[in-house]
């Protein structure tokens, strides 16, 4: 069973010891940190299901550190609740503005403490689950469309302000109707799991697969060019020929285009990648 894990940060060693031993009692991995700064780092470097967040601390206050954490770590990702002696409503106003989820006083029993950890890491933890099952196309367990229209929004702001580059590869299998006639949709279904598994394993990490709809696909492939992209495509079509469905090779056709190309916005960049794609697929049709 994966523990919760809760890192706790106070600049006193007391506090530290004292909500390390009661979070632990009761089945969490606690990490502690001494201060803010302490904090931001293991922050960077590990992943928390919570944070457990003091006030009173020497060069970064827990309000500095509250707005940090959330640059980087949204509301629903991650539960921070402020534990602290203060309880004045300007300070608590102050806290819920720098992102907090929760206050809680020092002087507060320890049941209280535990219950309001524990509905924080439960209603986080549903919110991950409905936001991914959002995200989430339900037959190959890649991304969807919605979310690939997400998240080429974001990387195409990203490149227009920062230069950021990234290529799409845009890819479409030919013969999914054909087999879904002539075998059934299971067997098209297990097509379409079968390149989606295939591409998975040869994408890098920080890769991106998206189902946009039927047989279509697009992999968005940050910091890479065109060149990159065109050998990522070419390794997953040789991976995609390698699948046999009942007695049916499988190919497909693909069309790349890459952020440096100056497109006027995202619409024009997905557009310029389908139609190379739609292309592709007209010079293997008349090759055969």
């Amino acid at each position: 069973m994966i523990k919760e894990k809760i890192l706790v940060v106070d600049d006193s060693a007391e506090a530290l010891e004292k909500n390390k031993e009661l979070l632990s009692q009761v089945g969490y991995d606690v990490v502690v940190a001494y201060s803010g700064e302490q904090a931001l780092e293991l922050l960077e470097n590990e992943e928390f299901d919570l944070v457990l967040l003091d006030i009173n601390m020497p060069s970064i206050n827990g309000y500095e550190v509250c707005l940090r954490i959330r640059q980087t770590h949204a509301l629903d990702d991650l539960p921070i609740i402020f534990f602290t002696t203060r309880g004045d409503s300007d300070s608590i106003t102050k806290g819920f503005h720098s992102g907090a989820s929760d206050f809680i006083s020092k002087d507060a029993p320890a049941e209280i403490l535990l219950a309001r950890v524990n509905v924080h890491i439960r209603l986080s933890r549903t919110l991950k689950y409905l936001r991914d099952i959002s995200l989430t196309d339900d037959l190959t367990q890649s991304y969807n469309r919605r979310h690939a229209i997400y998240t080429l929004r974001e990387w195409f702001s990203r490149s227009k302000r920062y230069g950021t580059p990234f290529s799409l590869i845009y890819f479409d299998l030919n013969g999914l109707k054909a087999i879904n006639d002539k075998f059934g949709h299971q067997a098209g279904d297990l097509l379409l799991r079968s390149v989606v598994k295939v591409s998975k394993d040869l994408l890098r990490e920080s890769d991106m697969l998206f189902r946009m709809g039927g047989d279509e696909f697009m992999v968005l492939c940050p910091d890479t060019d065109k060149k990159g992209a065109f050998i990522c495509a070419e390794r997953m079509q040789k991976a995609v020929g390698g699948i046999t469905i009942v007695d049916q090779k499988v190919t497909f056709a693909y069309g790349i285009a890459h952020s440096a190309e100056d497109y006027k916005d995202m619409d024009e960049m997905l557009h310029s990648a389908d139609a190379s794609m739609y292309e592709c697929k007209k010079q293997m049709h008349a090759g055969r």
